[in-house]
């Protein structure tokens, strides 16, 4: 490869000008094809062999175009409400015009039907779910303005209309623009300080933005063809940003190495190509198998992250060993032009001196203290990875100056956060839905029993009319009976009154002394409580004093320590290790003083504490106090109570004395009762009808409630009614966090339906994901019958089932990156041991990152810093975050591990020990791997200003994932191959039998092309 590398570089820098007019004309085209067609990116979220899709699907099927999801557009006043008739005309205005735009299949009116639940309780707050005909991939922001726009009549009425769903995405894009131009001014600032020289650091900035133009054309065009997610050109931009500078970086290095040497420019070219040029493309082949290894999670969303990203480090490779080459072609000697002074860029020092060496040298010597170091470093880092959960792009921690967050922030006031992102369960039926036996029965029931009371209450009309004027002569003679009867009910109702007077005054003395007791056992638990909290504050004290004098123990030892150190440091002649004594004491003295803190601040903390016991002493004892004082109001209370008893007994019995004259009164009453029973005997025979009356006509008016609350809980189709969807209707409502469950929406043909059911809680709620595992594991399958069969759909359980595939295939796409990166480094390198310790490496550098993010996002102790604000405390980690980092960072890495190893073999191979060979080829490439590392670190930790959360996640993850894989490339790995010893470079033999050979620092047999055939000259520095 080498060879063809060699006359591929040679070529280029030949025809050097073809070269880069052919880069530039393909980057303009690119630019024009954009800005003519646009760039095509698509979130819709498809996952085979999942619930949430087969609801999609089902939806396709039985509910076009519901599958493409509802949008709300949101109507908000700050004061007042939307109920006025203004208010109202405008809202129905806008309405009518969203209803107009194109690819607007329905969007309901909120002020048609108060039930419908379109207005919040407290009326300031509605919204229209507008359907659209089209998917999101198909939404463009000029038509998402143009729906939004069509609300005008309600934002001249002064009512803040704002966006959500696919609609207010589209319109609240995530700009990288800044973060782009602050990562490449870094890279500025990095490359001019590593080179010494505008010219030379030129070379890698135009390269690189010259590949990530046409990387970024050929994605954006590709969206056209096959789905492309949002977020895909921003890592394209991150990674390919990123990688086309380092890999300018290391190819110009060698160039200007070999012009040091005196190679002559177009030879130093091809030289340079053939030997960084084969490093370059083994390392973004790694990193693109590793992004198109994600393929094998069988998610197309985390599929087309990882070729987008692919088609960036690719044209990066490709760019680094055509355009890069003939860019110095065309600068020729003049690569170190524009120099800085050299106090800015010192001379480079010999090899075995300077800073790389003697950390070189000082990794190869402690091999087992620098292992020990990178664990210390790696260990607390990883710890936070243990409690890393999946979630979703939270929109409530969004900028609030977009109209999605604002519409989110509304939705969630005025409804409830649940309505942001409902359930959607969809259900097939075989055989299709019907009215229910029940449901028909009473629906006939009822209209008999209508018609049978119209004509019994005619008849009874008349018979009463007859009666009631037979009663009325009897009436007039028991008036003078009601005379009398009304004295004795005076005089019995006074006795009442007084009785109930005493009985109430006795009942409020009871509750008084009932109201007493409880503050007094309120006061008696306080006080059991405050008793518990100061023995808990004894038992700290004591905690605190042992830990105080395990302290000071270590004060004193700490002291004789460093006191030890004085002396071996002062001794003469000098230890040979004083560096190390020096270093030793610095950190034992940092110690001390960590120690002294930690006694200060544990005798305060014991202070505190004993103050804080005795206060609590106190208060308990004045509650004691307290409670007696109550306890002796409550027997006062008692006393005055029963005396109030007794006068009611006495009035008691003078009720009793009139009750005997009214019994005779009643006797007189008799006669004429005598005389009423004919006339009661009719009345009794009439009554009799009118009760059969009226439980028929109660039947009917429960027939028509049932049949009503049917009908309504049904949505007002009889079909609705099926036993089997009002079985699964109740038990959706079943789990924990459901608000409400929407009536069946039955398809025309009757067998499939929907439901909506809005959670408690916001999409990106863990008791929201909780929620989705419930419905499906235990509220629906119970519910459901023979024939029937429901899914739970919508973009949150979508989501929910992103998290949970990735989760699952998570370790698939480990395990298939490590056995191809593995394969592909024991190629290059002949190698068992180097393949396992890059393995080693970047898993636990992984790792660390996965906990990093972790801790920063999902803990957030890192959102202060970070961001975004989150009104909650923490963001959820984007599911698809750690597996794009994971196959990045993997790729990524094992750029630095090729760059490190391929100088080690190649100074093993002219015959140096393991240890001396690693020592070189350290010293040799970390200058360039830790420039490398710190421009891919300032690249994308630009992007950490972004204000979209899974963007910042990105930045923060790569970034922390960069820095790590650096130190551990410069620091675990060649104490790793130290130990490892000679067997570092060893296979068995039948394997390298069948092993390729390849030689990553491979010099072609170029010694015949001399000046005579490159007539430019040698670079003089």
């Amino acid at each position: 490869m080498s060879g063809f590398l060699h006359r591929l570089g040679y070529l280029c820098a030949r025809f050097r000008f073809v070269v880069v007019s052919a880069w530039f004309v393909l980057a303009v085209g690119f630019i024009v094809c954009l800005s003519v067609f646009g760039a095509v990116t698509n979130n819709d979220l498809s996952l085979p062999g999942t619930g949430s899709q087969a609801a999609t699907d089902l939806l396709a099927q039985e509910f076009p175009p519901q599958q493409n999801g509802a949008s709300p557009i949101v109507f908000h006043v700050s004061s007042g409400t939307l109920t006025s008739a203004t208010d109202e005309k405008a809202i129905q205005q806008s309405v009518a015009a969203i209803v107009k735009v194109p690819h607007v299949y329905s969007a309901p009116d909120p002020t048609a039907n108060p039930q419908s639940g379109l207005i919040s309780k407290d009326g300031s707050t509605a919204f229209t779910s507008v359907l659209l005909d089209i998917g999101a991939g198909s939404l463009t922001p000029e038509l998402a303005q143009q729906i939004v726009d069509a609300a005008a009549p309600a934002k001249a009425a002064g009512i803040d209309v704002e966006a959500g769903g696919s609609i207010g995405a589209t319109l609240s894009p995530a700009h990288t623009e800044s973060s782009e131009v602050i990562g490449i001014i870094a890279a500025i600032l990095i490359l001019t300080f590593t080179f010494g020289s505008l010219v030379a650091m030129g070379m890698p900035i135009i390269m690189a933005i010259l590949a990530l133009t046409v990387s970024l054309g050929i994605v954006g065009m590709l969206g056209h063809v096959i789905t492309i997610a949002s977020t895909g050109p921003t890592l394209a931009t991150m990674i390919g940003l990123g990688v086309g500078i380092d890999y300018a970086l290391f190819l110009v290095s060698r160039h200007r190495d070999n012009l040091r040497a005196g190679i002559a420019v177009r030879e130093s070219i091809a030289t340079a190509v053939a030997t960084s040029g084969s490093a370059i493309v083994f390392a973004g082949t790694t990193v693109v198998i590793a992004l198109l290894a994600l393929a094998v999670a069988g998610i197309p969303l985390v599929t087309s992250l990882g070729y987008a990203t692919a088609i960036a480090v690719a044209v990066a490779v490709l760019a680094a060993i055509t355009l890069l080459p003939a860019m110095l072609g065309v600068v020729g000697a003049r690569i170190n032009s524009a120099r800085l002074p050299r106090w800015l860029h010192p001379d480079a020092k010999p090899e075995g001196q300077g800073l790389w060496a003697n950390l070189a040298r000082l990794v190869t010597q402690h091999k087992w203290m620098s292992v020990l170091l990178a664990s210390l470093i790696l260990v607390p880092l990883i710890i936070p990875i243990f409690t890393l959960r999946l979630g979703q792009e939270d929109i409530g921690v969004t900028p609030e100056s977009t109209t999605e967050r604002r519409a989110f922030d509304q939705l969630s006031n005025g409804f409830g956060p649940g309505y942001n992102g409902p359930l959607l369960i969809g259900v097939s039926l075989a055989p299709k839905a019907a009215a229910s036996v029940q449901y028909t029965a009473e629906y006939d029931q009822a209209t008999t029993l209508k018609d049978s009371l119209t004509a019994q209450q005619t008849d009874l009309t008349n018979q009463a009319n007859a009666l009631k004027a037979q009663q009325a002569s009897l009436e007039s003679q028991q008036q003078a009976l009601t005379a009398q009867g009304n004295t004795l009910k005076a005089q019995e109702a006074a006795l009442q009154s007084q009785q109930a007077t005493l009985e109430e005054q006795a009942a409020q003395l009871q509750q008084q002394e009932k109201a007493l007791e409880r503050q007094a056992a309120s006061l008696e638990a306080q006080r059991v409580k405050l008793l518990a909290e100061r023995d808990a504050l004894k038992a700290e004290a004591r905690k605190l004093a042992q830990t105080l004098a395990d302290l000071e123990r270590r004060q004193v030892s700490l002291i004789a320590q460093i006191a030890a150190l004085d002396k071996q440091i002062a001794a003469q002649p000098p230890p040979a290790d004083l560096p190390a004594l020096i270093l030793e004491r610095a950190a034992k003295k940092t110690e001390l003083e960590q120690v002294q803190s930690s006694i200060s601040l544990t005798k305060a903390q014991l202070r505190k504490v004993g103050q804080q016991a005795l206060s609590l002493g106190k208060r308990a004892v004045a509650l004691k106090k307290q409670a007696d004082a109550l306890n002796k109001q409550a027997a006062a209370l008692q006393q005055q109570a029963d005396e109030l008893n007794a006068q009611a007994a006495a009035l008691k019995k003078q009720a009793a004395a009139l009750q005997q004259q009214a019994d005779e009164l009643n006797a007189q009453a008799a006669t004429l009762q005598q005389q009423a029973t004919a006339l009661q005997q009719q009345a009794d025979a009439l009554t009799q009808q009118q009760l059969v009356a009226q439980a028929e006509q109660l039947q009917a008016e429960q027939l028509q409630a049932q049949i009503t609350v049917e009908l309504t809980k049904a949505g007002g189709n009889a079909v609705g009614t099926d036993p089997r969807l009002v079985q699964l209707q109740n038990a959706l409502k079943t789990p924990v966090g459901v608000l409400l469950v929407s009536p069946p929406n039955v398809s025309k043909s009757g067998t499939a339906t929907t439901f909506t059911v809005i959670p408690t809680t916001r999409p990106a709620d863990e008791a929201t994901a909780d929620l989705v595992v419930r419905m499906r594991d235990t509220a629906i399958p119970p519910a459901i019958e023979p024939g029937v069969v429901a899914y739970v759909g919508g973009n949150t359980a979508a989501n929910v089932d992103l998290a949970n595939k990735i989760t699952h295939q998570l370790p698939l796409v480990i395990l298939t990156v490590i056995a191809l990166s593995f394969v592909l480094l024991m190629m290059a390198f002949r190698s068992l041991l180097i393949p396992l310790q890059a393995a080693i490496t970047n898993l636990l550098s992984a790792a660390a990152a996965f906990g990093v993010l972790t801790a920063c996002f999902q803990w957030g102790w890192g959102l202060p810093i970070t961001g975004p604000a989150s009104p909650y405390g923490t963001v959820p980690i984007a599911s698809y975050v750690p597996l794009m980092m994971f196959a990045a960072l993997f790729g990524l890495s094992m750029d630095y591990e090729v760059f490190l190893v391929s100088q080690v073999q190649h100074f093993h191979a002219q015959g140096d020990p393991v240890r001396t060979a690693v020592r070189r080829g350290l010293a040799a490439s970390a200058r360039v791997i830790v420039a490398a590392a710190v421009i891919m670190i300032c690249v994308f930790g630009s992007f950490i200003i972004n204000a979209d959360p899974t963007i910042k996640q990105f930045g923060v993850g790569l970034s922390v994932a960069v820095l790590l894989a650096g130190i551990m490339v410069i620091l675990l790995a060649p104490a790793l191959l130290v130990i490892f010893g000679e067997r570092t470079f060893r296979v068995p033999a039948w394997l390298g039998r069948i092993l390729p050979h390849l030689d990553l620092e491979g010099e072609p047999a170029t010694a015949a092309r001399t000046d005579a055939q490159d007539p430019e000259p040698a670079a003089t520095g």
